[in-house]
């Protein structure tokens, strides 16, 4: 259920950053976080700490239960907590008289959010943000929840400490039965010996696509919907593989149908986190680097398939979308921007019918047509959100209009709105820099412009790069998070394998062979830190710290370290002849096989990289002064088993050795490493 809040809810005194001021409050320790969610409660009335040695230690000497509260800065339902509950001085002194309380961003500690998601999995069945732990002095959990209103909130709160002062030894039963289950369901996939016996397990993840598919809105048939970029990626490259044109139709109906959503910001570019409904029409309102970056890519890729220039306008505007509101001085991005302002989610995208009618004159009436603007308005408070369903050329034939004048005039329009919007107060933005998420971004723009063959697009992605490794590489050590020129926190497995990931595709499309050889070099520090030999996978966190130590399987809104890096060493393999490396992948493949069997699209790139073994690897290796392409390059770009290289003089890379020719273009095609004779071009 939506929680419906008036304008002026929340008595905050916003400003761009996130840094929020209560009037006649005095700071609490957060005020000194680096993290702009943290700040965002450095003046409740909670006597909160971060994550750390102090708070256990207090907890310890105290006798204390430790109250670990973890959301995120755009975090809607974590802003309708924090104002009912942890602003409100009556519920702050319960907390403060009966716990150790600590508070987490999610975005920072994904390792520690983690293990307490899984406590309320099992508590609940169901988990999400704000996440609030009950915990003994040693973490482990006794209880764990999502948001409560005050009145509830407070009865958990008494009830739980009236458990722990009266029935101690029944809180360390529930933590003993808790921390089982966590590190039950932290257990890495068993590697079975048996072979697949020609099993084709991409076949059977399509099925399991076709059966769960929303052929009127695209999507899988749920609510909330999100957009899940691997699935289509998946489905995109299965039908490039085996020419099955449904998968591809599947996947461009959805991606068209999400541009066509409430979810896609048509004023300005961006996707928000997801829709609660099943058509796309009404966001949560929150824009995330990590959704945008990926859906970069997915578009692109949908362009380089269909040739269709609706999804590369998609992608393009992403991109700027990206650039202006997150890129830093230094050349990274930020991270989210929320999903409400001036305490109302999503006041500042939509619009009342009188805005849109002062705004744009007699054009409103048109425009409010295509995009299904009413007087008494399409979603709540009266308000409209942009939602036109069908395409600019689709809707001028329907309207009878000549296509280039309806385009301009609902170009025009829009920009109308965005100069009248850019007044409004902004939803605040986290201006944190997170590892992976720039990754993620670098793999978009290396992406877009391998597929658009757009050399201003190659030069971003390279600046991104050393950006990047400026930012994030400190002292020989990759980390997690960087803000004001200040890193912190050592780097989890999803940061290194999307780097390697985002160097490969990088490669790709520059063919500078210094991004392929430090992708080598990311691996095997990965590999190193990660790599629990034991289990055949790659642990969460570099060290065992906490309750139990996490594998990253399943391919949920970002796909996971483990299935990443099982593509990252794949492709490395075929590089620099690292049949360990291969090795490695395809036991963690094998590994997932039953999951893919049983519920494949919740592991699409699992499926993406069986596909990858289904074919034979393809590589053609240029070799010119000038890096001069193959003539059959963009027939075969979008294979998502077809490697390139660019031959230099004195190559470090095995699969070039002794194909170097000086002032002549020639290129190889090998498969599986087995090359033909070289042809001129």
């Amino acid at each position: 259920m939506r929680q419906k809040l008036k304008s002026g809810t929340f008595a905050w005194k916003e400003l761009r950053n996130y840094n929020f001021i209560l009037e006649n409050k005095t700071a609490n320790r957060l005020i000194h976080s680096l993290s702009p969610y943290l700040k965002q409660h450095a003046y409740n009335p909670v006597d909160w700490h971060e994550w750390g040695e102090e708070a256990f230690a207090l907890a310890e000497r105290e006798n204390k239960l430790m109250l670990i509260s973890i959301g995120y800065s755009a975090c809607h339902w974590c802003h309708v907590m924090a104002h009912e509950s942890f602003e409100d001085q009556e519920t702050a002194d319960i907390m403060n008289k009966y716990f150790v309380c600590i508070k987490i961003d999610r975005e920072e500690l994904p390792d520690v959010d983690q293990i307490y998601m899984d406590a309320c999995q099992l508590v609940n069945g169901s988990g999400g943000w704000p996440l609030n732990a009950f915990t003994l002095p040693d973490k482990r959990p006794i209880h764990a929840m999502t948001y409560a209103p005050k009145a509830q909130w407070q009865e958990i709160l008494n009830s739980i400490q009236n458990l722990w002062k009266s029935k101690e030894s029944a809180a360390y039963e529930y933590a003993e039965k808790l921390s089982h289950g966590i590190k039950n369901l932290s257990l890495a996939p068993l590697i079975k010996s048996e072979e697949n016996n020609g099993e084709k397990l991409s076949h059977l993840v399509l099925e399991s696509f076709k059966s769960q598919f929303d052929g009127v809105y695209g999507g899988s048939r749920r609510a909330p919907k999100f957009p899940l970029p691997s699935n289509w990626q998946f489905l995109l490259k299965y039908s490039e593989v085996y020419g099955d044109k449904e998968a591809s139709e599947m996947a461009l109906f959805t991606l068209k149908q999400m541009a066509l959503g409430g979810i896609y910001d048509a004023v300005a570019g961006g996707f928000s986190r997801y829709s609660v409904d099943q058509k796309w029409f009404a966001p949560h309102f929150e824009k995330m680097l990590y959704d945008n970056a990926q859906l970069i890519s997915v578009f692109a890729y949908g362009f380089a398939v269909s040739k269709n220039p609706f999804y590369k306008k998609i992608a393009l505007d992403c991109l700027h979308f990206c650039k202006k509101e997150w890129k830093t001085a230094e050349g990274i991005y930020q991270s989210a921007l929320d999903a409400d302002s001036e305490g109302v989610e999503g006041l500042y995208y939509t619009y009342t019918f009188e805005e849109l009618k002062t705004i744009l004159g007699e054009a409103h009436t048109l425009f409010c047509t295509y995009f299904q603007c009413s007087e008494t308005g399409n979603w709540e408070h009266g308000r409209n959100i942009l939602f036109p369903i069908k395409s600019l050329e689709e809707a001028a034939i329907d309207y009878g209009i000549e296509e280039a004048l309806f385009k301009a005039t609902i170009e025009n329009n829009l920009s109308q709105l965005y100069y009248y919007r850019s007044a409004r107060i902004a939803p605040g933005l986290d201006d944190k820099c997170i590892s992976s998420w720039n990754n993620l971004q670098l793999k978009a723009l290396a992406d877009s412009a391998l597929y658009f063959n757009d050399t201003a697009l190659l030069e971003e992605a390279i600046e991104l790069e050393k950006s990047i490794e400026k930012e994030f590489y400190i002292e020989g050590k990759l980390k997690r998070i960087s803000k004001n020129g200040s890193a912190k926190i050592d780097a989890f497995l999803e940061d290194y394998a999307t780097y390697i990931e985002a160097l490969l595709s990088l490669y790709q499309v520059g063919l500078n062979e210094k991004h392929l050889l430090k992708a080598k070099a990311l691996s095997e520090e990965c590999i190193r830190l990660f790599y629990r030999e034991e289990k055949r996978y790659f642990a969460f966190t570099q060290t065992a710290h906490l309750i139990a130590e996490k594998f990253d399987i399943n391919d949920d809104v970002i796909s996971s370290g483990n299935s990443i890096m099982a593509h990252n060493l794949y492709t490395l393999s075929w590089y620099f002849d690292r049949e360990d490396w291969r090795k490695i992948s395809m036991d963690m493949l094998q590994g997932v096989s039953e999951l893919l069997r049983k519920s494949g699209p919740w592991y699409s790139h699992w499926a993406a990289l069986s596909l990858r073994t289904e074919t034979n690897c393809i590589q053609h290796l240029m070799s010119s002064e000038n890096g001069a392409k193959d003539p059959e390059y963009f027939s075969l770009i979008n294979h998502p088993n077809t490697l390139f290289g660019h031959i230099g003089t004195n190559t470090e890379i095995p699969l070039f050795k002794g194909k170097e020719y000086k002032n002549i273009n020639l290129v190889y095609r090998c498969e599986n490493k087995t090359c033909g004779l070289p042809v001129k071009f």
